[in-house]
């Protein structure tokens, strides 16, 4: 009588692609892990150091990785002359929820690109716009929040009046932007969804950020 086969340990034996996406999340995850060690340092050297790290590697396998992070031009890149430790902590953890996102396989939404030929001398004036309602939506957003009291919401509408009021004024970025630093360290204390706000505002207003 023949011997049966024992194919018991087959389920155990792992393809070439299942090796290689053990590999990328291993990878990915310790690079996950040393974005929460650079924010624990609170160092602004290490910091920028694991930010370059993590761009440089990343962002040619991510879609718009620097999309809503400070100092980032989607022509040129990163400009790491400007970062300081506040912008330098709000793009590390974009970058640690959109590596979350990587090694979760979430599907990406691709960039669509308008024909140069669609610009017109309107594209200034639809700018404008654009950032008035967003200042409009921004404030409704407070007010929709569960967890803000009455007296924080009415504190976080009142900084983004004084927000929309610089982004009319006629000054310069640099000016502009020794204005806007105060509300931006506000925000950053008054939690994640305050600060997504107001940074989305501030990001709109291009002050070279």
């Amino acid at each position: 009588m023949a011997k049966s086969l024992d194919y018991s340990d087959f389920s155990n034996i792992k393809t070439v692609k299942q090796k290689k996406e053990e590999e990328r999340i291993r990878i990915v995850s310790e690079d996950i892990l040393s974005i929460d060690q650079a924010l624990a340092t609170d160092n602004e050297e290490e910091m920028k150091s694991v930010h370059m790290y993590i761009d440089g590697k990343y962002s040619s396998c991510i879609t718009d990785l620097g999309k809503s992070m400070y100092y980032y031009n989607s022509q040129f890149g990163f400009s790491y002359d400007y970062f300081g430790v506040e912008a330098l902590k709000h793009n590390l953890l974009l970058m640690k929820s959109k590596l979350q996102g990587y090694i979760c396989d979430f599907p990406v939404k691709t960039a669509i690109s308008v024909p140069q030929n669609n610009i017109s001398v309107n594209v200034p004036i639809s700018n404008e716009i654009n950032i008035n309602i967003s200042f409009e939506q921004a404030k409704q957003k407070i007010e929709d929040m569960p967890g803000l009291t009455a007296t924080d919401t009415d504190e976080i509408i009142s900084r983004i009046n004084d927000l929309e009021n610089i982004s009319k004024e006629s000054i310069s970025k640099k000016k502009k932007w020794e204005k806007v630093k105060p509300i931006l360290s506000f925000a950053l204390d008054k939690g994640a969804d305050v600060a997504i706000a107001i940074m989305s505002l501030i990001l709109q207003m291009k002050l070279g950020m």
